[in-house]
């Protein structure tokens, strides 16, 4: 049992559940500073059990999903990443399927006991989840859903804490913000993946241009660094943080340069959280940070570039 347990938590890959947590957390601070522009008997509260609550549901929802994505993306694994559990066969599928089913489950219903609405952001991401499945063939489109589904948690996270439907100002948030900071994510992750992709015929930008992948990525990191320091600006924020991201995103570069994989899955994910955080840095930089720590320590763990 322990051993289940110790390949399944290895598994649910938990550096990625700061990336989730943290689009989250983005959905929740932005209905605490702006929740009167759709309700006009809001009043400014502060931050409960609830939102801990829905932190916690989104940090633990990525590891429960990524068991699932593990076994559809298995052929790849197998060369991308042979020492996954699901690959070698130390995590048993159906066990593991069931602990995920009980955890989104628990997911659901405590999401259902906030707001109904939470179940239709839920039913969304799994949806967009798995016809990001489908077309990941398709470079673009493929990142583009996969942004879409991750972006779910922040309205999964406004109606869990509002018990209302997103307004239309928030979905712009989600939209204008989110959904393209987890796309420069997405298409940064792909690098690692090209002989695996490759022999499976996945088709991404990566295995058709790898120039124009590299220009893609060294063009949108540096407009959501320039974005990211001119929001900085305009929220009085503290401008050294933009230029950590800077050199976040440059490292980034420099490893896949290097085919430095491993590296540079450690720091795309650092960037997202901190890309996500800068429209509030000035509330939200001490879990930014916190945030920042915890994956560099937790890649110590997950010293493997090969899982």
């Amino acid at each position: 049992m322990l051993r289940f347990f110790y390949f399944y938590l290895r598994s649910m890959r938990l550096y990625y559940g700061f990336v989730t947590a943290t689009t989250v957390l983005a959905g929740l601070y932005y209905w605490h500073r702006f929740g009167f522009r759709a309700d006009s008997s809001w009043q400014p509260t502060g931050w409960t059990i609830r939102d801990v609550v829905l932190l916690s549901m989104g940090f633990f929802a990525w590891g429960f999903n990524q068991i699932f994505s593990d076994w559809c993306d298995r052929e790849e694994d197998a060369i991308n990443a042979p020492h996954r559990p699901m690959v070698t066969g130390d995590l048993k599928p159906l066990p593991a399927f069931a602990v995920s089913s009980l955890g989104l489950l628990a997911i659901a219903a405590a999401g259902w006991m906030m707001s109904p609405w939470t179940l239709l952001f839920l039913a969304a991401g799994g949806a967009l989840n798995i016809a990001y499945s489908l077309f990941k063939r398709i470079p673009v489109l493929n990142c583009l859903v996969y942004a879409c589904a991750i972006s779910c948690c922040a309205l999964f996270a406004i109606a869990g804490i509002s018990g209302r439907c997103p307004s239309p100002d928030e979905f712009g948030f989600v939209a204008a913000w989110i959904v393209p900071v987890h796309f420069l994510m997405c298409h940064n992750s792909y690098y690692k993946d090209v002989p695996g992709d490759r022999a499976a015929k996945v088709r991404t930008l990566q295995t058709l241009s790898p120039a124009l992948a590299k220009c893609v990525t060294m063009s949108l990191s540096g407009l959501a660094v320039l974005i990211a320091l001119f929001t900085s600006i305009l929220n009085h924020a503290f401008l050294p943080f933009a230029v950590l991201a800077a050199m976040i995103a440059a490292g980034f570069c420099l490893c896949v340069a290097r085919n430095r994989f491993h590296r540079a899955t450690c720091l795309n994910c650092q960037l997202c959280v901190l890309l996500l955080n800068f429209s509030f840095w000035t509330a939200t930089w001490p879990y930014a940070i916190a945030s920042l720590v915890a994956i560099q320590l937790l890649f110590v763990w997950y010293d493997d570039e090969k899982e």
